[in-house]
């Protein structure tokens, strides 16, 4: 299987944090850094709005970064903008920009479950909760292009038509993400 490019999902208002949170450095490096560590130099394409191209830039050197400046529209939105910029034959991996604590030891994990005849992979918690990085093979691809302005990915994720394999994560690697400044204070504490 070729390594998948991931898309960093990155354009969101931050409205409920009050701050670009996957640009924010405090007491060490911004989400964003702290992604490009796991990703090491995977091919990804990072979705941010156009304020935040240069800062990304830098912050993900080796990736190629595009703009969503309509994040109302929700994620799929920033999904499909990013798409455009991955090889239709590609196997891609969605990973989301305020998930600090994701490890290259996670990202190989779920990368050795798309060695078969799989479409979709992803971790779970140990209660079966559904995590990230997603990974879809490029027969998924119409699926997830299919999705709706509003939808999420959970409904590509879960779709009928596709078959899926999971790994059972047991650290925060693949779950933790900031949404608030309650866990961003936490995560830095």
């Amino acid at each position: 299987m070729n390594r998948p490019t991931y898309v960093v999902l990155a354009a969101g208002a931050s409205t409920r944090m009050g701050f670009d949170k996957t640009v924010r450095r405090q007491r060490g490096l911004a989400p964003l850094e702290r992604l490009a560590l796991a990703l090491a130099h995977r091919a990804a394409v990072v979705v941010v709005p156009t304020r935040l191209r240069h800062i990304a830039s830098t912050m993900i050197p080796h990736a190629t970064v595009v703009t969503n400046d309509e994040p109302s529209q929700g994620m799929t939105r920033s999904l499909h903008v990013a798409l455009r910029a991955v090889d239709v034959a590609a196997p891609f991996g969605v990973l989301l920009g305020d998930m600090p604590a994701m490890t290259q030891a996670t990202l190989l994990r779920t990368e050795a479950l798309m060695e078969t005849e799989i479409d979709v992979a992803f971790p779970v918690g140990i209660d079966g909760a559904p995590g990230h990085p997603v990974l879809f093979s490029a027969r998924a691809r119409r699926v997830v292009e299919a999705l709706a302005q509003g939808d999420t990915l959970r409904r590509a994720r879960d779709d009928s038509s596709l078959t899926r394999a999971t790994w059972t994560c047991t650290n925060r690697s693949a779950f933790l993400d900031l949404d608030v400044p309650a866990q961003w204070e936490a995560f830095h504490a």
